[in-house]
């Protein structure tokens, strides 16, 4: 299956199944304003209140003002902590929110390009919270391998800074060559290093919901696909240029309302409205895409198998002797 046609089934896809646009817009709109009413409102009122106190202390003598300190001190102490486990309690619900949408939003595009069947709230509930704790666990791990990721590059990046100072003693010419030479090299090993590591994100989300695995094992098979089909690295740096190039040339265009007078702060605020809720639609597209190549390949490697282990007597039909010539045909019943 080439990638025009997996874009193509990824479109059919989300259309066919518009109803989870809405369900992330939705959650835009909670993670936006959740986080609105969680920080601005309590650190406004904490302000406030340390203002109107803070105010009434300076009003005593050096004494009153030491034990009013520190009776305010304990008081928005208090508060504070009460502030940051209204913050950890809401990460943790919209953590959890995120991670049941997506196993939801998965299970979804499973159903209809395996099954041809359509958006029902009925099995998007069943697949996010069947799949809740295998998606919750392989999130985890995936932003574990991001930080070994990234903690990789930044060994490589100090590597390269302390030879440059070694060769700093001998050239200039020769430390310019090599800065440039190290940046490109840790540029393009950082790139192939995050394209290997949304491929293997992605594949193993799918292994979950096509094949049932447990987390370790959806990263092993993930890891045995790319290395036996290693085209997938190839698909996944395309998709996600053609998302760099959409995502961008969508946010370029806020800048052309903006120019226009009177109406074009209104206009572009509009835009800007729309413009997640496109980002969400090329998002899915791109999920569903590479859903769509990733069940077209399995399928493809699994027919030759299957062809392989046909024995020859299925294939060939029974071979009818014919009756010979000479003798002819013995009754069944001789007489006496």
């Amino acid at each position: 299956m080439n990638l025009f046609s997996s874009i193509n089934e990824g479109l059919k896809a989300i259309n066919k199944n518009y109803q989870l646009l809405f369900i992330h817009f939705a959650f835009l709109f909670v993670l936006f304003f959740g986080l609105f009413f969680v920080l601005s409102i309590p650190l406004g009122i904490m302000f406030i209140g340390f203002g109107i106190d803070f105010t009434d202390i300076l009003k005593g003598n050096f004494i009153e003002i030491i034990i009013s300190s520190i009776n305010l001190f304990k008081k928005f102490l208090l508060f504070a902590l009460i502030f940051l486990l209204t913050l950890v309690f809401y990460l943790i619900f919209i953590v959890s929110l995120w991670v049941y949408m997506f196993g939801g939003t998965l299970g979804i595009l499973y159903n209809y390009l395996e099954k041809n069947l359509s958006f029902n709230f009925r099995d998007f509930h069943k697949y996010g919270k069947k799949y809740f704790w295998k998606v919750a666990f392989y999130s985890v791990f995936s932003a574990l391998l991001f930080l070994v990721f990234l903690f990789t590059i930044g060994l490589l990046n100090d590597l390269s800074q302390y030879l440059l100072g070694i060769f700093k003693n001998y050239s200039h010419s020769l430390t310019v060559f090599f800065s440039v030479f190290f940046y490109l090299s840790l540029l393009l090993v950082g790139f192939c290093a995050f394209i290997l590591w949304i491929s293997l994100t992605l594949i193993g989300y799918y292994n979950i919901f096509h094949k049932n695995l447990s987390s370790v094992n959806a990263f092993r098979e993930a890891k045995k696909l790319i290395i036996n089909k290693p085209q997938f690295l190839l698909r996944s740096l395309i998709l996600f240029i053609i998302y760099l190039l959409t995502g961008g040339f969508i946010i370029s265009m806020s800048s052309i309302f903006a120019v226009i007078p009177n109406l074009g702060p209104i206009l572009a605020a509009i835009y800007q409205f729309l413009t997640q809720f496109i980002q969400v639609y090329i998002t899915l597209v791109i999920f569903a895409t590479f859903f769509a190549f990733y069940l077209r390949l399995e399928k493809s490697s699994q027919e030759p198998f299957q062809a392989d282990n046909i024995s020859p007597e299925e294939v060939l039909p029974p071979v009818q002797t014919p009756p010979h010539e000479g003798t002819p045909p013995q009754s069944e019943t001789q007489n006496p």
